[in-house]
């Protein structure tokens, strides 16, 4: 699950603004959805679009589990009474957690730096967000899920895309360096997991009969 940092706190409003389309060189009036957050990214970082969606697609594989492959409104499951339940803090395909200073709270702080550092309009959706105190993305459609996926690696510390779409880094070790929380002492364990997981999803899928 992804690690949380302090909270951004800016020092002025955010208002709605025209903001530029990065696919036809013009500007648009309405929010900015999760294809422009794309090309967006890959402008700033560079790839292609099937690397950063083989790369989300990925960590939310592994992440949702066996019991909820790929599910949006995924919940993580704990083990209480003897059985698992859907009673965690991770939230969504990503499992982001909920509370006050979390890792949901921190990819909508995130984001929004970028896109003021941008120059461009924070969506409706993301202003909403951006007012609360936890967030939950199991909430959140998939497509708000990923905008939000790119605009917390983008302002992330020490994660830097263009590693990962230029060979330089795996998905296994972006995943493990930034997205989950755990440390050394887990590390082997973690990677195993992930390595299960990666090939299960690369197994050929029946064929319908």
């Amino acid at each position: 699950m992804p690690k949380a940092v302090r909270k951004y706190k800016p020092t002025s409003g955010l208002r709605a603004k025209r903001i530029p389309s990065f696919q036809n060189g013009g500007t648009v009036a309405e929010d900015m959805g999760f294809q422009q957050m794309l090309d967006y990214t890959i402008k700033k970082k560079g790839g292609k679009p099937e690397q950063y969606l083989d790369l989300m697609n990925s960590i939310a594989y592994h992440e949702t589990g066996a019991q909820q492959r790929m599910n949006p409104n995924a919940i993580q499951l704990v083990t209480k009474d003897g059985k698992l339940q859907p009673i965690g803090a991770g939230r969504g395909m990503f499992m982001f957690e909920i509370g006050d200073d979390m890792g949901g709270v921190t990819a909508v702080n995130r984001t929004v730096k970028e896109l003021k550092d941008s120059g461009m309009a924070v969506p409706s959706w993301l202003n909403s967000l951006y007012a609360q105190k936890s967030v939950d993305f199991s909430r959140l459609t998939p497509e708000q899920q990923r905008f939000l996926f790119l605009g917390n690696y983008l302002q992330h510390p020490n994660a830097n895309f263009s590693n990962y779409v230029n060979g330089k880094q795996s998905a296994e070790d972006f995943w493990f360096n930034y997205h989950q929380a755990g440390g050394s002492d887990v590390e082997r364990e973690r990677r195993m997991a992930w390595q299960e997981s990666q090939a299960a999803r690369q197994k050929p899928k029946p064929k319908k009969p």
